[in-house]
């Protein structure tokens, strides 16, 4: 793996455009994201499979997400912690459970 690259299933915040996030029955791709207290965050958040929802309780973010419509998130983090998100249809799945990791 190259020096500063995230590992498999991790993204760090880039310094500027959205990261990608897909939901799917499989879970969350990728199921890790990692970004610094203050900064800002820009997520596009779509389904690769049927209807799904994200949910990010700790920043009050829930959002449908529906085939074919992807959804812009945006936050900037104003404490650090690990935050889960989770998908509100599929609450007791596992798979369906990823995690907003602020670092200070």
């Amino acid at each position: 793996m190259a020096a500063g690259a995230p590992e498999p299933g991790r993204a760090h915040a880039p310094e500027s455009g959205p990261i990608e996030v897909v939901a799917s029955r499989a879970g969350w791709k990728p199921r890790v994201l990692n970004i610094r207290k203050g900064e800002p965050l820009r997520l596009v958040v779509r389904t690769g499979d049927d209807e799904h929802c994200f949910a990010l309780d700790a920043f009050r973010i829930e959002k449908r997400l529906r085939p074919g419509k992807p959804v812009s998130v945006e936050l900037t983090p104003d404490r650090a912690g690990t935050f889960p998100f989770h998908c509100c249809l599929e609450p007791d799945s596992s798979a369906q459970r990823g995690k907003l990791v602020v670092a200070e």
